[in-house]
């Protein structure tokens, strides 16, 4: 296949797939409001523009299939086909069928199973026209009896000859007077074409389609570009005066950041597709739950929008089937009969924020409370004495799950956990807030872009390395005699909190474990950093705190992508190697509830 070939095809699949999320949009709209017609037509249009395209690229399969979907609204339109939810549920499912031989373009292997659900759409058409047409039949011959019996008064022109002879003698009195308008007719036409000919301009979209991949290998360039000016200024700057790259920095840094820029979406893009979501679950639960989207037009960066796309779904998912009651027990407590699940994004500060809201039961951390100690993660002291919101962090665990049967939607213990997963592998966060009858929100903090991070720089045994401040609490500096010691664990009293604390390292260099005995031989002040993940905390002592800096990491690969608590690389100015802390491993290695015990101070 040529590139062009290639280009057509890969913009046929872009369109179709835009064609098919409008179409479980407006089917789920549909579902609610049956005489909308508006709506049908615009299920009628998408499908016809859908059965031409696909036929003129010769994707025969999804023409035919779209052509089937089209004539069953035809039939809609017409009113021969009443819709019912046994229709919806076919109708549903041949979108769902409309996808997958979409997506299957791409795939050699793939086996779509269509044949079947095209079979009862030609079939249920079928049908209805065979009804239609003998419905016709049985009233045209009672016209036709009904005829018979009537005396019929002859009209001039009712037999087409006859007519004809009318027309014609007519042409013979008016032929003269009659060509002379038709000609004055035609060259008034010509005029007219021509002048529109004349004024007639060619014009060009505004908007140029661009694959993802030639964006992410133009972002690259650029951040190995950042990276060669960043060590040529440092290389330079002892001979050249700063001021000098000045104009180089600026240029190069508004290159990146238009580059950037190009790879924002908006998340409507991504909203947009949860409405059969909403619809499919809450289906499944046998209960009734509006959508409500807002901030569709917040912009963010497009690959973050796909990491985080599955993630969504499951918090979706988990609102309806956890979240939002069924109708009777909302009724009983005075709630409308239909829940209401609310999904939004706002630009902040950090990044863009997403919630997914619910007005249903709240979380019930007590039932939590009971698993956790069920399950020995904590002992029953240590969890009466955690806070609430310490206690919601168990859900993100890998197996937790309060539901005891198992269905499509929850009770397995998977889902929260890949939540959680998808979050940190883009430098974003997860909170959860509750009321208990009012319901839960879920708020994700996720950065604009995975571009450029920003880290904070320190050293530990003369190597520096970078830590993400989206994990960065605060950066303290305490002298030993605030440290304490609880059996052989180091702990330090920040904010009236006290947070456990280690040498970094110890962690990262064997045979350095009398470092922390040499600390304490010295007098001078220890240099700790406060590092968060998923409510916990935790101290990491380094040798030296150097700058902010906004990095692009690249990601580890083989053969040292295995390499514990180290999520990539970057080059700094001076040409070395910087290693990128792993936060979200560090802590879930090392934190320890146990925390009930007699402290000491080191000194």
């Amino acid at each position: 296949m040529s590139n062009k070939e290639n280009e057509y095809k890969e913009l046929f699949i872009s369109e179709a797939s835009s064609s098919v999320e409008e179409l479980n949009n407006l089917m789920t709209r549909l579902e609610k409001s049956p005489a909308e017609v508006k709506t049908i037509d615009n299920i009628f249009r998408i499908t016809h523009t859908l059965k031409g395209n696909a036929a003129g690229m010769g994707f025969e399969k999804i023409s035919k299939f779209a052509h089937a979907l089209e004539d069953v609204f035809t039939e809609i339109k017409k009113g021969s086909l009443l819709l019912d939810s046994e229709i919806f549920t076919v109708l549903f499912k041949s979108i769902d069928i409309l996808t997958e031989l979409i997506d299957s373009i791409n795939s050699t292997d793939a086996n779509v199973k269509y044949r079947g659900i095209q079979k009862k759409l030609e079939v249920l058409v079928e049908n209805l026209r065979k009804k239609e047409s003998a419905a016709s039949q049985t009233l045209k011959t009672t016209y036709t009896r009904k005829s018979s019996t009537t005396k019929k008064t002859k009209v001039a022109g009712e037999n087409p000859s006859e007519l004809q002879e009318t027309i014609d003698k007519k042409n013979k009195t008016d032929l003269k007077d009659t060509g002379n308008a038709i000609t004055e007719v035609q060259d008034v036409a010509e005029v007219v074409v021509t002048e529109e000919t004349d004024t007639k301009k060619i014009t060009f979209s505004d908007v140029v389609q661009v694959p993802v991949k030639k964006l992410d290998n133009l972002l690259n360039l650029v951040g190995e570009l950042i990276i060669e000016r960043d060590r040529l200024i440092t290389q330079h700057e002892n001979n050249v005066s700063r001021n000098e790259f000045n104009r180089l920095k600026r240029v190069t840094s508004d290159l990146q950041y238009s580059v950037m820029d190009v790879r924002l979406v908006q998340v409507g893009f991504l909203f947009n597709k949860f409405h059969r979501v909403v619809r499919d679950a809450a289906t499944s639960e046998g209960k009734k739950v509006d959508l409500i989207i807002e901030g569709s037009d917040t912009e963010i960066d497009r690959n973050i929008l796909q990491i985080i796309s599955d993630s969504l779904i499951h918090l979706i998912r988990n609102a309806i089937g956890h979240g939002i009651e069924d109708s009777k027990v909302r009724q009983s407590a005075k709630k409308s009969e239909s829940g209401t699940l609310t999904l939004s994004a706002r630009n902040e500060s950090e990044g863009v924020v997403i919630d997914i809201k619910d007005d249903g039961k709240g979380i019930d951390i007590a039932r939590i409370r009971e698993k956790v100690i069920q399950k020995g993660w904590v002992d029953a002291n240590a969890a009466k004495n955690m806070s609430e919101d310490e206690i919601i962090s168990f859900i993100f665990e890998p197996g937790f799950s309060t539901n005891e049967v198992v269905n499509s939607i929850s009770g397995r213990g998977v889902g929260m956990d890949v939540v959680k997963k998808a979050a940190d592998s883009v430098g974003g966060n997860i909170k959860v807030t509750t009321e208990a009858g009012k319901g839960t929100t879920f708020t994700l903090i996720l950065p604009s872009s995975m571009a450029v991070k920003a880290t904070l720089l320190f050293e530990v045994g003369h190597t520096q390395y970078a830590i993400p401040l989206a994990y960065t609490d605060a950066v303290i500096s305490v002298h030993k005699s605030k440290i304490l010691k609880m059996q052989n664990r180091l702990m330090v009293s920040h904010l009236d909190k006290t947070i456990e604390t280690l040498f970094l390292k110890e962690l990262f260099f064997k045979g350095e474990e009398n470092v922390r005995e040499k600390a304490i031989q010295s007098d001078e002040k220890w240099q700790i950093i406060i590092i968060h993940y998923n409510g916990k905390k935790l101290g990491l002592i380094v040798d030296k705190l150097l700058q902010q800096k906004e990095i692009v990491e690249k990601p580890l690969k083989k053969p040292v992508d295995f390499v514990k608590f180290i999520s990539g690389v970057t080059i700094l100015g001076n040409g070395n190697v910087c290693l990128v802390l792993n936060v979200p491993q560090i802590i879930q290695k090392l934190f320890n509830y146990s925390l009930n015990v007699n402290a000491t101070a080191v000194a």
